[in-house]
């Protein structure tokens, strides 16, 4: 017998994060659900709301806003499975795997990356992430 939606509604965890700059839509942080939390688009803005001004450096903010939502989950970038990057250049794919490296030790998450035409704020690179939660 499938659950109802009510049942399945009580998994899911909105998570919202004090560490970051304050969402320009309606949309959470990231959201819990059965093991996992699924991390909304980020792009390299700081807690101020203020666009990084040079591509690796918005990786680089992006890294950072990642690591602090997931310090407040009690995780680390250890626990991330997928990563959708987009990138409004793809000439700067070679810059971007040369900073994405630097943040992954053990592995590799399993990785997307798609070009697009533009990108929230003017931003050259935007990504989300799904993490585990539990083992």
């Amino acid at each position: 017998m499938k659950k109802s939606i009510q049942a399945q509604m009580k998994k899911i965890e909105p998570i919202q994060s004090a560490k970051l700059a304050v969402s320009a839509g309606p949309f959470s942080t990231g959201v819990k659900a059965n093991g996992f939390l699924f991390l909304s688009g980020q792009v390299g803005i700081d807690q101020d709301g203020k666009l990084a001004d040079d591509f690796d450096l918005e990786v680089k903010q992006i890294f950072k806003n990642i690591d602090a939502v997931l310090a407040e989950q009690e995780l680390t970038l250890n626990n991330i499975v997928s990563v959708t990057v987009y990138l409004k250049d793809m000439g700067n794919f070679k810059r971007l795997n040369d900073i994405y490296r630097t943040y992954f030790q053990d592995y590799y998450p399993s990785r997307t990356c798609i070009a697009v035409l533009e990108l929230p704020l003017k931003a050259n690179v935007e990504m989300t992430i799904t993490a585990l939660t539990e083992n």
